[in-house]
């Protein structure tokens, strides 16, 4: 199944207060071409609440790697040395490398930008791993 979902994992971070900015991040999954992100006026609506996944649809591991990755997807859409063609790769690849796949990483921003008790969840994870020095 190949998802090209915008998601928009700075803007969310930004709301924590973990980073700055709020660029929109796409991450097709693993072998699909890079499109650029359609404006936020024309993105598809979301899932409804009651098929989309809820706060107890992801583990603590889960959600400490998707923080992670979506760090790390921040870190690549600022680095102004990578060539705009090549970040979608360079940004999937970084969310593999936290052991989520790009698809599993869309469906937890997702259900984070519907879901306030996952959105509270993902602020304790995240005040977590600022605490510990991770990245």
């Amino acid at each position: 199944m190949k998802l090209n979902k915008t998601i928009a994992p700075a803007v969310f971070l930004a709301a924590l207060g973990l980073i700055g900015g709020n660029a929109n991040a796409m991450i097709p999954d693993a072998g699909s071409p890079a499109a650029p992100a359609p404006p936020l006026s024309q993105q598809a609506p979301s899932t409804p609440p009651a098929t989309a996944p809820t706060a107890t649809s992801f583990s603590d591991q889960e959600l400490e790697q998707y923080v992670r990755a979506a760090l790390a997807v921040q870190r690549v859409q600022q680095d102004q040395t990578t060539p705009d063609a090549d970040k979608q790769t360079k940004m999937a690849q970084a969310v593999q490398q936290e052991g989520l796949s790009p698809e599993r990483f869309n469906e937890v921003a997702s259900a984070v930008q519907a879901d306030p008790a996952l959105q509270q969840r993902i602020q304790v994870v995240a005040a977590k791993l600022q605490g510990s020095g991770a990245p």
